[in-house]
């Protein structure tokens, strides 16, 4: 009786929120009402047979509690929308530009790759004597300090490291003057209009700080190493999380990618030194003393996505270990100044760390039911069906309603198996204070064979073991009688739903060649090439661009030959750039050239070209929905008939 009711209002109010928004609500608060009827339930059915039993219960209802509490904060966030103000410079009066300080903040990231952000950020549209760049170099590099002095760009470093990369920000604002300043990882490419975009809201008093996203113009492991055409796997976060989180003041600074205003970030002491993740701490306190938080949805900086399965694990590891350090220091529940969604948000963010440990109990508890039979819950078959089915497509159906852009319940799953048992490890490691050092996130892998990533993946082979001897021994018993197939069935299929989600994360631990350290774009609009040799000239169009080289599309491309120099013409916006270069590669009507050491104006003429044609290697198709649209579309609908 009750599994048809709940299927029925569910089904019926999301028909309806889908045709009129304004039962959204209605359909939020029937599937709040499904998960509390069944939490409610799932109290009832925890066995008291035997202390084993009892203990397995009482873990996997804890483990249910975390997930739906967390399901619940994911419904309250995303059943706001964040409508943002347009700000520009224009704001401004033309003597009253803020200036504005870029801090570009390297460790040990190899030098080309400090070289192509300095180079992007000279490239931004801002008044040139309101700017200034800065290379904050933690790795005290000689030859950087000489890249800076060729750029005619800052260079700051100290004696030491302490405090990690906040340590390293705090130690250049004591040498930095501007009003505002921005954070660029070593990698992050800033389009030009990024200050344009982001500077214009500081017209009001209270922003503290604008945060723009992460984007990624490479592949992330998923996507390479499956050879599927899907989102980031940070874009569910970066995209739709922190525009939720926007809508209560809650943007999570991600440690790069936002400008600061500098009197408010002195105000609280300087970036906190408590974490080796700096970014969660300096946001939360500004936004506990009452400042804005300002978030901008649009391609404005672009970067590099970790590419092996080992390398996201390490930097996973820092993630977490970051914020738990955070949140020893800065309890969000006691943090004065806080308004409670922005806890929620906060304690959320916290959940998310613990959530791993939640999947690995939903990983080996029908594991050990069928291997132990030790009963975990005490319910007939009929009705954890009754009550869980409707749990489970309510649960799907807001999944699919709030958040349909760029995550699904399938690709959160295989996210969550590929890194529970490792993010598990690292909360525990923090909890017991174990010694770990921290490392830096590779950005520059290069591997010319296929390798198996055993290490990584020893936790999902261990899985699968013990999945298949569940199997096998869960059949025994049912042929002996000694469990109920009901159970032994739905037992087999939770394990088969988590086997899946293991298989994939083996299949991604097979690392494949990775040829190229830098990442060549595909170049949009059509630029005229000339190659010269000798008394020879070849005429092509430009057809992708790296700082090692391009590819280009000539007729007569046959007629060249491999190890040739030529000079290299291109006419740019009316510039004319020459350039020399290498060819490499000769395929049909295509040629490939490798450059010469490029001068720092050819390299800033290059990197226009490539900015003018990056974009996220998966777009997608949403921008903010700022505040005068928003308005202009309500007041059209009201006076239309």
């Amino acid at each position: 009786m009750y599994f048809c009711f709940a299927m029925l209002c569910i089904l019926s109010t999301f028909i309806l929120s889908k045709k009129w928004i304004k039962y959204r609500r209605v359909f939020l608060f029937t599937n709040t009402a499904i998960v509390i009827i069944y939490i409610m339930w799932r109290f009832t059915v925890i066995p008291t047979s035997s202390l084993t039993s009892f203990g397995a219960g009482i873990i996997l209802m804890v483990a249910e509690l975390l997930g739906l509490t967390q399901f619940l904060i994911f419904q309250y966030l995303f059943s706001r929308t964040y409508r943002l103000p347009k700000k520009t410079l224009d704001g401004f009066n033309r003597n009253q530009i803020p200036s504005v300080d870029v801090l570009i903040c390297t460790y040990n990231e190899p030098i080309k790759l400090v070289e192509k952000t300095i180079v992007a950020s000279l490239n931004m549209h801002y008044p040139e004597h309101k700017m200034k760049i800065y290379v904050c170099d933690d790795g005290k590099r000689k030859e950087l300090q000489t890249l800076c002095q060729t750029y005619g760009v800052g260079y700051i470093t100290r004696i030491g490291n302490e405090g990690a990369k906040a340590g390293n920000i705090n130690n250049a604002l004591k040498y930095i003057g501007g009003d505002l300043f921005a954070v660029l990882d070593a990698d992050m490419l800033p389009t030009e209009k990024f200050l344009e975009k982001t500077v214009g809201y500081f017209i009001e008093e209270e922003v503290a700080f604008v945060q723009t996203p992460q984007f990624y113009y490479n592949q992330d492991m998923y996507q390479y190493n499956l050879k599927k055409d899907i989102p980031n796997e940070q874009d569910f976060f970066m995209r739709d999380v922190q525009e939720a989180r926007a809508a209560i003041n809650a943007v999570l600074h991600v440690g790069t990618n936002a400008v600061f205003r500098r009197s408010c970030v002195d105000g609280i002491g300087g970036y906190p030194t408590c974490s080796i993740t700096e970014d969660m701490a300096v946001g939360m306190f500004l936004q506990s003393k009452g400042y804005q938080s300002v978030f901008i949805n649009e391609v404005l900086v672009l970067g590099l996505s970790v590419t092996t399965y080992s390398d996201l694990v390490m930097q996973r590891d820092r993630w977490c270990r970051g914020n738990l350090q955070v949140i020893k220091h800065f309890n969000p529940i006691f943090t004065k100044g806080l308004t409670w969604p922005q806890r929620i948000a906060y304690i959320d963010g916290v959940l998310y760390w613990g959530s791993s440990i939640q999947k690995m109990i939903y990983i080996l508890a029908p594991i050990m039911y069928l291997i132990t039979h030790t009963l975990i819950i005490e319910s007939s078959t009929q009705e954890i069906l009754g009550y869980f089915i409707p749990f489970l497509i309510g649960q799907w159906l807001i999944f699919k309603t709030l958040s349909p852009h760029t995550r699904s319940l399938q690709w959160s799953h295989f996210y969550e198996v590929a890194m529970a048992p490792h993010i598990s490890f690292s909360v525990i490691r923090e909890l017991f204070a174990l010694n770990t050092k921290f490392n830096v996130t590779p950005k520059d892998v290069v591997n010319e064979k296929a390798y198996f990533q055993f290490k990584t993946s020893l936790p999902h082979i261990i899985i699968t073991i013990l999945t298949l001897v569940g199997w096998g021994l869960g059949t025994y018993a049912v042929l002996q009688g000694k469990i109920a197939f009901g159970a032994y069935s739905i037992n087999v299929i939770w394990s088969m739903y988590n086997l899946i989600g293991a298989v994939v994360s083996i299949y991604v631990a097979y690392q494949k060649p990775i040829y190229r350290s830098v990442e060549r774009i595909k170049i949009k609009e059509d630029l005229v090439i000339e190659l010269r040799n000798g008394k020879y000239t070849y005429r092509g169009y430009l057809k992708d661009l790296s700082e090692r080289g391009i590819g280009i599309q000539c007729p007569l491309a046959h007629r060249m030959k491999l190890g040739k120099e030529m000079h290299i013409k291109l006419i740019d916006e009316g510039r004319k750039v020459i350039l020399k270069g290498k060819v490499v590669r000769i395929q049909q009507d295509q040629v490939g050239l490798q450059f010469e050491d490029l001068k720092p104006d050819q390299m800033q003429a290059i990197i226009k070209i490539y900015l003018r044609n990056i974009g996220a290697y998966y777009e997608i198709n949403k921008a903010p929905i700022y505040l005068e649209e928003y308005r202009r579309v309500q007041e059209y609908q009201y006076l239309s008939p």
